[in-house]
Formats: C-alpha cells, sequence, structure tokens
C-alpha cells in the first residue's frame, strides 16, 4: 500500500509524533544520567541506613563497655514484705542476706504554739519591733553539722490585732524569712521551715512550724526576740505539748541516738539510727525505704539480676543481628533472585560481614577464666546465616552466676568482642568516617551529573525547537507542492 507522505506534513498530529519520537532517541543519553544519578541516590539512602544499624550496633557495644556503669553487675535486691519495706542493690552490692526489723520512723521536728482564742488580743504588750532566729541545717562538705540562723522580724504595728491575724502574720514573716535565705543561698528550699495555722476547733488556733526534712540533723533551734515572743507563743517550750500548751510534737534529744526524729532499726544485729526513712548507707550499694514500723525480723535478699544482664546481652545480640541481616541484603547476591544488592560491587562494605562474624566466632584472650573464652562457653551461638541468639539460657545463667566477670569479661577485656567490634565500626560511622566519605564522594558525583542533565536539557530544548523550525519549513513546502499539483491537474482536465 502506497504511503501519502504529502499527509505527514499537512497533518500537525503527526509531525508532533515525529517530533516526539525524535526527541525520544535524543533523549537517551540524557536519560542515562538520571538513572545513573537516581542509582546513586539509592546507594547514597542504603549508606545511610547502614550508618544507623552500625551506630545503633556501636551504641550497645559502648553500653556494655561503659566504664562507670557495670551493667553485668547488676543486683536483684528483695524484701521480704513490701509493705514494711523496699529494697533496690547496685552494681556494688554484695550478695547475700541480711534481716531487718524497724523499731521507728524518721519524722519532721514539728513544734506548735499554745492555742489562741481568734478573737483574743493577747499580744498588745509587745510595742516593738520583735526580731527572733530559727537555727536550721545546711549541711556542707566542709562542714556536715553547719547551721544558719535565719532573721525573722514582726513589726510592732501587728501586735495590736486579734489573736488570729497575729499568728497569721508571724506564720507570714517566717515564711518569708525563709524564702529569702533561699534566694540568697544562705540555705537550700528542702532546708527551709515552715510555717502555717492550725484551727483545732471553731475559734482556736495554733501557729504550727515544721522542718522540711526529717530527722535530727534538721532540727529547728531558737534564739527569742528581745522581749521574748516565743516564749510568749511557746513554741520553743522545751516540753512536749499537751492540751492547750505549747511545745514539740516529737521528742528532739540531744543527739542521733536518743532523739526520736531519727529512724531507728536493726540489721544484721546492729543499730542503726538515720534523718531519713530513705536509708542509702546503711549496706554497701543497697538503698533501704522503710515504709513502717516493725518487730518481727524481715530479710533482706540480694541476687545477681540475671534478667537484667540477659536482657542487656540481648541488646547487643538484637543490634547485631539486625546488621548482618541488612548487610547481607545490600552487599551480596540474593541467592534465589540472583539480584545484587546496592554496595555489592564494594569490596570495602562486603567485607564487614566476614569481619563482624570473625569477631564474634574468635576466642577471646583477655578473659579471667579459661573456661569462658567463647560465646558459645555461655550458650549464645549462631545460626546458619550467622545470626546470634542466647541458645542456651541455662548456660548463660549458670555462668553469670557462678561470677558476672565470666560474662562481662567476654565482652569487654581488652580483646572482648564488644571492645573488638567497636574498634572496627568506628572506622565507618564516626564523623568524616568511610561511609561519610563514601556519601560525599556520591554527593560530587550527583552534582556533577545534575550539571550534566542541566546542559542535556538546555540542548534538548533547542533541538526540539529546531525540529518545529524544520518541520514547519517543510509543512510550507508540502503546501505549495500541494497546491501546484492541483492547478496543474485541474490544466490538464480542461484539455
Amino acid at each position: 500500500m502506497a504511503i501519502d507522505v504529502g499527509s505527514i506534513f499537512t497533518n500537525q498530529s503527526s509531525i508532533e509524533r515525529l517530533i516526539s519520537q525524535y526527541m525520544a532517541l535524543e533523549s537517551r543519553p540524557r536519560d542515562d544520567l538520571v538513572s545513573k544519578k537516581d542509582t546513586l541516590n539509592d546507594r547514597k539512602t542504603v549508606l545511610s541506613d547502614m550508618d544507623s544499624k552500625l551506630s545503633t550496633l556501636e551504641s550497645k557495644v559502648e553500653r556494655l563497655t561503659d566504664p562507670i556503669t557495670d551493667y553485668f553487675a547488676t543486683k536483684l535486691a528483695v524484701g521480704s514484705d513490701t509493705d514494711k519495706f523496699t529494697v533496690s542493690a547496685g552494681s556494688t552490692a554484695e550478695l547475700g542476706n541480711h534481716s531487718i526489723s524497724v523499731d521507728r520512723l524518721a519524722v519532721s521536728d514539728t513544734r506548735v504554739s499554745k492555742q489562741y482564742t481568734d478573737s483574743n488580743t493577747s499580744f498588745t504588750s509587745f510595742t516593738t519591733d520583735q526580731t527572733f532566729s530559727i537555727e536550721v541545717a545546711h549541711p556542707t562538705d566542709a562542714d556536715p553539722s553547719n547551721r544558719e540562723s535565719i532573721n525573722v522580724t514582726v513589726t510592732a504595728d501587728k501586735f495590736s490585732q486579734n489573736d488570729d491575724q497575729v499568728l497569721a502574720d508571724i506564720a507570714d514573716a517566717i515564711n518569708s524569712a525563709m524564702t529569702s535565705a533561699v534566694s540568697s543561698e544562705t540555705i537550700n528550699s528542702d532546708e527551709v521551715v515552715h510555717a502555717s495555722i492550725v484551727t483545732e476547733e471553731t475559734g482556736k488556733s495554733r501557729l504550727v512550724l515544721r522542718t522540711e526534712q526529717s530527722g535530727y540533723t534538721y532540727r529547728m533551734d531558737f534564739t527569742d526576740s528581745t522581749d521574748d515572743l516565743l516564749q510568749a507563743l511557746e513554741v520553743n517550750a522545751a516540753v512536749q505539748y499537751s492540751g492547750t500548751s505549747g511545745g514539740y510534737i516529737t521528742y528532739v534529744g540531744t543527739s542521733a541516738t536518743n532523739s526520736e526524729l531519727n529512724s531507728k532499726f536493726t540489721m544484721d544485729g546492729l543499730t542503726f539510727y538515720r534523718d531519713s526513712n530513705n536509708v542509702t548507707d546503711a549496706l554497701s550499694g543497697v538503698t533501704l525505704q522503710l515504709l513502717d514500723t516493725f518487730s518481727t525480723t524481715e530479710t533482706i535478699t540480694i541476687n545477681t539480676d540475671t534478667e537484667s544482664v540477659k536482657g542487656e546481652v540481648q541488646g547487643f545480640l538484637d543490634a547485631y543481628n539486625e546488621a548482618i541481616t541488612f548487610l547481607r541484603t545490600n552487599t551480596q547476591m540474593d541467592p534465589d533472585t540472583y539480584k545484587s544488592g546496592a554496595l555489592s560491587n564494594d569490596y570495602i562494605y562486603r567485607g564487614i560481614i566476614t569481619e563482624l562474624r570473625s569477631i564474634v566466632s574468635n576466642e577471646v584472650s583477655g578473659v579471667s577464666n579459661s573456661d569462658y573464652s567463647r560465646l558459645s562457653s555461655i550458650g549464645i551461638k549462631a545460626d546458619d546465616k550467622g545470626l546470634l541468639s542466647i541458645a542456651d539460657s541455662d548456660k548463660f545463667t549458670e555462668a553469670l552466676e557462678a561470677n558476672a566477670t565470666n560474662v562481662s569479661d567476654l565482652f569487654n577485656a581488652s580483646d572482648g568482642i564488644a571492645v573488638e567490634i567497636k574498634d572496627y565500626i568506628d572506622n565507618f560511622v564516626d564523623t568524616g568516617g568511610t561511609i561519610d566519605n563514601s556519601k560525599d564522594n556520591i554527593d560530587d558525583q550527583v552534582t556533577y551529573l545534575d550539571d550534566r542533565i542541566s546542559y542535556m536539557d538546555e540542548w534538548l530544548l533547542k533541538r526540539e525547537t529546531q525540529l518545529r523550525e524544520e518541520f514547519a519549513k517543510l509543512q510550507e513546502t508540502m503546501s505549495r507542492l500541494t497546491n501546484q499539483q492541483s492547478f496543474f491537474s485541474s490544466f490538464s482536465n480542461n484539455y
């Protein structure tokens, strides 16, 4: 069948198809550049993901080699009755059992004034400003027994009021003085004395002073005003309050051992006195929280916290396995699909799997017990894909309970697994390391390709314009030829 060439150049849609076909051919070099750029960006994404996986692994091995906190020596403290006391243990706690009974809980030093009738005017005899001081504890490193005197002034005009208002103004003056002392850093906020008013029955009030912290160390001492305002209040009376009189709520005493402000407990046959019910210095590495008194002996048991240690090691294993799985996908060929990973042609990254697997399978020579020189000796094994797991939990527990170093040495000895892995992957994930250099190199290549693509875009735009001009001329020429052909045809038909 004959092709009407002329019709091609007289039909605009046909011309557009021709231009599109020409441009598709001309664009192939540019498309190749875009494809190369996409491949490079995909590779950079893989490198970023690898950086993340290896950095996670690094953070886990850094935790296992922490020079401050020994996560392998974590202890578990258990109390026999958590309604009476709670107990926790740090890594320095010694394993073993202890007996405890509590005779007394620590309380804050509380003083009360005598009871006043609100509508009375008992303070009118005070006609001048009254300044007294309250001495509070402010221990320092240089002087654990250091105390500070806080001056309190009540102005003369306050004493002409009814008793309830006078008591309120005295309380305000005390609280204001304490706030100022904290602001000036004379004392700390947890060393203040709080003043308040209580109403025991309608129309009857007392002034109450209470220390922020409990114990004999944080007791109150007083220096009265010139006209003995505190004596009139009976706040500083050296007797226990009774009925409507003032005094102390709890016997203050003269020392830590006879003051009923302190907690008193017996542990392993020894008697202890402490300012607080939160006791951190009776047993090394152990914190006690006393909740109630009890005379029947209870038990504290301190063991190795095997589950916590196992959790730390499992965290490392999970990070290791994720890194290995990611590396296998992106640095090797899939044996089923025969698809190569994005970094399969880069020998630097292909070798990471081999190196990591070598580290975890090597014998650790720096262990203190040669019976535990490989991961397999504590029950950790690799499957056929090189992924690690605690395959024998009993074996792991036995090694840990025998001595925590049986497990810790494997990871943080001088040639321990965690130490070796950290030293190795630091080269990849550190700022300016191998991965950063690879990504910078990709960025340089992408910048070059962007320049080439921009140049090609400009060239293709000019080429498309050129083709349109050429086809427009051909279209014009074909139109003239068609008109001439029509003229001659009509001329010959007349003859």
